[in-house]
């Protein structure tokens, strides 16, 4: 038993999957036309609102941003600018989406008078007193209106960001194309804009680079002019250096050198023959001898003109090492010099033939076929959306619906066993009332679903019988009348059978039985102002008697609730096998849980797809704390076509011939 407990015993997950898609398709099968009509009345709407709607053309310029280019100097150097890495091509698509490019084009189109982009005035009082315009900003606390009284800068702001938005830069995935499109009400706006926009990112590069130009230029300028300072001073230096030192070129130095080294060569030439004279006459003479002196003087005197001869050199050496530093420093200032002329002049020319890094490949033209509104894709998005919303609302309604729907519903919100359904029977009459629908012709549906009723009564008491069946509901309108009739009826074919009107608030039964409403009944019997001949009715077609309320007593629950009543009842006893009481809804009155003590079976009508769970719930559970004998309920007015939708399969009905009519 404990495997049985779950919802469906032996069944896989595929299955209970299978089972939840089923019953979502029954939802919005049930709600279908509901979701068709939402659907359809969206579109519609969504159609007129789009049609409404001017439309809106797109320009769109192709432009080519070359990472190198032409040029006759490279500034680059002096700046350090680098056009060839991936940075760069990224850092010209922001230039180009930037506020102050957006704000030039405004500016040379005078967008500022353009309809389109003119900020509307907040209010027309000076200008026009006569018109009137519906603003909803006028609903606002005075708080929270716009202050009409904006400065020039902040209108300029307004315009620039509206023109911004309208705006679309997007780069050529692995080129170095980008296309600059901008969308406009007017179609020649359009065009004009997206190609100013370029031809204005073109210029501002050419700008730019001129100035960086410029201002390298400017720079050298300077710098050379500090140059030509030093250069000058080395000059001036180097030729007073010059004047000083009686050197007229800078080959009399060399001149001296060579001499120099000359007279060094010679004095040691005469120092080693003045040497080797004296080592000679060594041999010979003594040191006085005269030959000896003399050749003595002779060596002595080569010696003292080698060292003078050396210190001239030195000398000379100095002046030459002296001369060849200032000529280096004049040499040096020279060509530091004559580069950053060479600069200059080409900075200069530069100026006249900079060239700009873009170019347009594909300018903008005018387009006659407007990119918004997408008419057929809005309209075809509204009723896939509206669709999808319409089925959203069918499975919320689903959620929200807490009536009864199949005898599923019943045995799982209530817990109490199902004694059968009644059919949606459009009776011949067309009335209000109760009726006698289990004797008209062509109503077989609903009088074997009565039998049905009949036979699980008769069943569930075979022991002891049921002799009196209490029939109530949870509130007025729900058929409890009508099922009490045609119960009565269905086993007055049996039996003998007493069907007892004990509403006594609201009678229905007299009507029912085409009764006249004067006629005595219970409360007479009860009462004691008639007897049981002149307060029972024989129905001849049904084969039943009926006891109609009578004339209504001011307090129908004491009525039920006196010892008489039970007299009476016991007394009717003796004479009927079945009693049935149609008795009033549980939630208005509780003349039913009286009644309920007193009966063998109460019988609880349920309307379906109207009845709310808690409100049969609530009836139910009153008629179980004063322990009544609830013998089950009936689901009444039931669509079986309708309830097929929500799950509950009643095509049985179609192979028995009970279809209801």
């Amino acid at each position: 038993m404990d495997k049985l407990a779950g919802p469906l015993a032996g069944t896989s997950p595929e299955q209970e999957q299978e089972i939840d898609l089923r019953q979502y398709w029954r939802i919005v099968s049930r709600y279908k036309w509901g979701i068709l009509g939402l659907a359809i009345a969206i579109t519609v709407l969504a159609t007129l609102i789009v049609f409404s709607m001017d439309p809106v053309y797109r320009s769109t310029v192709t432009l080519l941003i070359e990472q190198k280019q032409a040029k006759v100097i490279t500034i680059e150097e002096v700046y350090g600018l680098d056009g060839s890495n991936k940075e760069y091509l990224q850092t010209q698509f922001e230039i180009l989406k930037s506020r102050e490019l957006a704000a030039r084009v405004v500016r040379e189109l005078k967008l500022e008078t353009h309809p389109e982009f003119a900020p509307q005035e907040e209010t027309k009082q000076e200008t026009d007193q006569t018109s009137f315009k519906l603003d909803w900003r006028f609903l606002l606390p005075k708080g929270h209106q716009k202050n009409p009284s904006i400065s020039d800068d902040e209108k300029f702001n307004r315009i620039v960001d509206r023109f911004s938005a309208n705006l679309t830069v997007a780069p050529v995935r692995n080129t170095q194309l980008v296309k600059i499109s901008f969308e406009s009400f007017d179609k020649a706006l359009a065009a004009r804009v997206a190609n100013a926009m370029a031809y204005a990112y073109i210029n501002s590069q050419m700008e730019a680079r001129i100035a960086v130009t410029e201002q390298a230029a400017a720079w050298l300028t300077v710098r050379m002019s500090s140059l030509k300072t030093s250069l000058d001073a080395s000059e001036q230096k180097l030729q007073a250096y010059r004047e000083q030192n009686d050197l007229v070129k800078t080959g009399d130095v060399e001149g001296v050198l060579a001499l120099t080294a000359k007279q060094l060569q010679d004095l040691s030439e005469r120092q080693i023959q003045a040497q080797f004279k004296l080592s000679e006459i060594s041999k010979r003479y003594g040191p006085k001898h005269p030959s000896y002196l003399q050749a003595q003087y002779e060596l002595d005197e080569a010696d003292i003109a080698l060292r003078q001869a050396r210190k001239n050199a030195m000398v000379v050496a100095r002046k030459e090492f002296r001369l060849q530093e200032l000529m280096r420093e004049v040499e040096t200032n020279r060509n530091l010099y004559d580069t950053f002329f060479t600069r200059i002049k080409e900075a200069n020319q530069t100026r006249q033939l900079e060239t700009s890094n873009a170019r347009v490949v594909d300018p903008a033209v005018v387009s006659s076929i407007p990119v918004k509104p997408n008419k057929k894709l809005t309209m075809a998005l509204a009723f896939v959306l509206s669709l999808m919303l319409g089925v959203l609302l069918a499975f919320l309604l689903d959620y929200l619906d807490s009536t009864f729907k199949g005898a599923e519903d019943v045995e799982a919100r209530l817990g109490v066993p199902m004694l059968g359904l009644l059919p949606l029977a459009k009776s011949k009459t067309k009335s209000n009332f109760a009726q006698a629908t289990f004797l008209e012709e062509g109503m077989q549906s609903f009088a074997e679903a009565m039998r049905t009723i009949r036979t699980g009564v008769i069943l569930s008491s075979i022991d002891a019988p049921h002799q009196i069946v209490v029939v109530t509901s949870s509130v007025p309108g729900e058929g409890k009348t009508t099922t009490s009739l045609n119960l009565a009826l269905a086993m007055g074919q049996m039996e003998r059978v007493l069907l007892i009107d004990a509403d006594m608030r609201r009678p229905s039964v007299a009507k029912a039985c085409n009764i006249p409403a004067a006629s005595p009944g219970l409360s007479n019997l009860v009462a004691g102002s008639a007897d049981m001949s002149q307060c029972i009715h024989h129905l001849e077609d049904g084969n039943i008697d009926v006891l109609t309320a009578g004339l209504i007593p001011p307090n129908p629950l004491e009525l039920l609730s006196s010892k008489r009543f039970k007299e009476v009842l016991n007394q009717l006893l003796e004479k009927y096998d079945r009693i049935v009481i149609d008795s009033a809804p549980t939630l208005a009155v509780s003349d039913a849980l009286v009644l309920a003590s007193l009966a063998n079976a109460v019988i609880y009508v349920v309307k379906s797809d109207s009845t709310a769970f808690h409100s049969a719930r609530t009836g139910i559970q009153r008629l179980q704390r004063v322990n009544a004998p609830l013998a089950g309920v009936v689901l009444n007015q039931v669509n079986f076509s309708k309830a097929n939708k929500y799950g509950s399969y009643y095509g049985y009905y179609d192979y028995y011939g009970t279809k209801a009519d």
